[in-house]
């Protein structure tokens, strides 16, 4: 029988910002949200403060787990400049705004299993490969999985002139299934979103794993994208084992 994947709370303390680098850009939190029954919808929601105009700001994205591709009329996102504006009230009216896509979804009822979580914060982690199990018992891993990242140049789009460093885009691979070697090809390296395509590094930092009823088990890889000015975004990268 299969086991149904459960979240073991949301994680916010651990998924909350990551304050403290020394770096000039802001890095979004992360916060996954769920998935559909079927697993064909997966959302989240990054949010965090703008490190040169301080102006808070949360975005909640749903992925086509098929595609990769976000929902039509998504994400949702919310950018506060009044003078109370605070990150709280930022992530309360976004999470409004997209809170009849996460009912018509049910995604609160599947949040899914974060398996693993690989901030820039944890010291001493590779930034290219995640290695993970999808059962969480205590003891020797069970059939672990990894996910392999690379970087490579891709040509320079228009809105990225004025950028003084090489743009790039990535390729994903699952090279252990079941602890066994596997070079599935999960994403190439040109399939970056619209928003993301100035990016100038890329690490892999986390992976979420649901397992539908009856259905295949899905993973989606939280890639983290930074800019040259080292703003850190997020990318969710569906993956099929």
């Amino acid at each position: 029988m299969k086991k149904r994947l459960i979240f073991g709370g949301m994680l916010a303390a651990a998924l909350a910002g990551l304050p403290g680098l020394s770096l000039a850009g802001d890095i979004a939190s992360i916060q996954p949200i769920g998935f559909s029954a079927d697993g064909k919808v997966f959302a989240f929601q990054e949010f965090g403060i703008k490190e040169n105009s301080k102006t808070p700001y949360s975005e909640t994205y749903f992925i086509n787990t098929d595609s990769g591709q976000y929902l039509e009329g998504t994400p949702f996102r919310t950018e506060l400049t009044d003078k109370d504006a605070n990150l709280s009230k930022a992530r309360r009216q976004n999470l409004t705004a997209a809170r009849s896509q996460m009912d018509k979804y049910d995604l609160l009822t599947n949040p899914g299993l974060i398996a693993a979580f690989n901030p820039p914060t944890e010291l001493g982690s590779p930034s290219k490969t995640l290695r993970y199990t999808t059962l969480a018992i205590d003891g020797p891993p069970k059939t672990p999985y990894t996910l392999s990242l690379a970087e490579m140049p891709v040509p320079t789009p228009k809105e990225c002139a004025t950028v003084d460093k090489r743009i790039l885009g990535f390729s994903l691979q699952m090279i252990e299934k079941e602890g066994v070697p596997n070079r599935q090809a999960a994403r190439q390296a040109t399939a970056v979103p619209a928003e993301r395509t100035c990016s100038v590094e890329f690490r892999i930092g986390g992976a979420v794993v649901y397992q539908p009823e009856g259905g295949n088990q899905i993973h989606i890889a939280l890639v983290l994208a930074f800019d040259a000015e080292r703003n850190g975004r997020w990318i969710a990268v569906p993956v099929h084992p």
